[in-house]
């Protein structure tokens, strides 16, 4: 029965071992999303492996040759409970699927343009609306915040905002 499964790669050999076993005839999974680095003195959207060294993979078992995901260039092997490697079951994989193509797009962690409407998560400002202003560094933002008759600049790190819906 084909189901999916948990791979543990070398590090940073992740696109490497997708490549090599989808060139093998695997269907392989590898959840991204959008972080915002500084590469070469600028803040730019990165795509990065959600679970870096992971690699999910659907296959049968009993039908196909695993023993080759062994020897693949950048795998290191399957995670496995109790000796037998560890399922994953499809929902999860559909799931992540769902979630990571939102931030794929841009709609969510941490990557909005200016204007955005937001929604502040925790502090003493949780539940409050505003408007993503400004990135600034790589985690934090600014945000305005309507209070007191005029809008209010308030730095805040950006895992602490969401787009309002």
């Amino acid at each position: 029965m084909e189901s999916w499964y948990l791979l543990h790669c070398k590090p940073r050999e992740i696109e490497r071992a997708e490549w090599h076993l989808q060139n093998q005839g695997f269907t392989t999974f590898c959840p991204r999303w959008k972080v915002q680095k500084r590469v070469r003195g600028k803040r730019q959207s990165v795509l990065e492996p959600l679970f870096p060294n992971y690699l999910f993979i659907y296959l049968d078992l009993a039908q196909e040759n695993y023993t080759t995901l062994r020897s693949t260039r950048g795998v290191n092997g399957f995670v496995r409970f109790g000796g037998y490697p560890a399922i994953v079951p499809a929902a999860v994989i559909d799931d992540m699927r769902a979630r990571t193509e939102e931030t794929e797009e841009g709609a969510a962690n941490g990557m909005y343009k200016t204007g955005t409407p937001v929604e502040i998560l925790s502090g003493p400002f949780a539940g409050l609306k505003g408007i993503y202003d400004i990135a600034d560094g790589e985690s934090r933002c600014f945000v305005l915040l309507e209070m007191l008759g005029k809008s209010q600049r308030l730095e805040l790190d950006e895992g602490d905002i969401t787009a309002a819906s």
